[in-house]
């Protein structure tokens, strides 16, 4: 009865096509889903330092809206007009945050002062939600990204060993 064999060069080229394979793999397919993996990390860190300044928006925002109720409590209090140089100075600096221009500072135009810094305010908190939920979208998908590296490298890992095992069969074979 003949005893079927395969010979030793085809295991020792099959061995090393195993181990080149795993290589190519590493080189094109895991870099570039890392490249990608930290192009997701630095979106989500731009996302987060805008989040963060967009809070800092609006809380100057609202500390311009105390501002300007003190200031015309006290003018009322002291039944005394506020300084013209002060009045276009708060002026200029609410022009600056307000999508509607304000031209005078006077108690009648209060209620329409504090719509347009809510208004401002709400604008500012939607730029945050949707900042927030694209770092979860953001978050999912390296979370994808990271498996898919992850079964990469395992079968990677996987040819290289049978590829060595292969490799190896040469020198078993040599001993037989």
């Amino acid at each position: 009865m003949r005893k079927w064999t395969v010979p030793t060069w085809i295991l020792v080229a099959t061995g090393l096509l195993l181990n080149v394979i795993s290589a190519l793999m590493t080189n094109f397919f895991i870099d570039d889903i890392t490249r990608q993996t930290n192009e997701i990390i630095q979106r989500q860190q731009n996302n987060e330092e805008l989040i963060s300044l967009t809070w800092q928006q609006v809380e100057t925002v609202e500390r311009k809206r105390e501002f300007v109720l003190q200031l015309l409590s006290a003018s009322q209090l002291h039944k005394q007009p506020i300084a013209k140089e002060v009045t276009d100075q708060v002026i200029s600096e609410l022009n600056y945050w307000l999508d509607k221009k304000i031209e005078r500072l006077v108690l009648e135009d209060i209620p329409a002062l504090m719509i347009a810094i809510d208004d401002i305010q709400y604008s500012q908190r939607e730029k945050i939600n949707q900042l927030y939920l694209e770092n979860l979208e953001l978050l999912e998908i390296h979370d994808d990204k990271m498996k898919s590296i992850s079964r990469l490298r395992n079968l990677a890992l996987f040819l290289q060993v049978i590829g060595l095992a292969l490799v190896l069969a040469r020198d078993l074979n040599r001993r037989e």
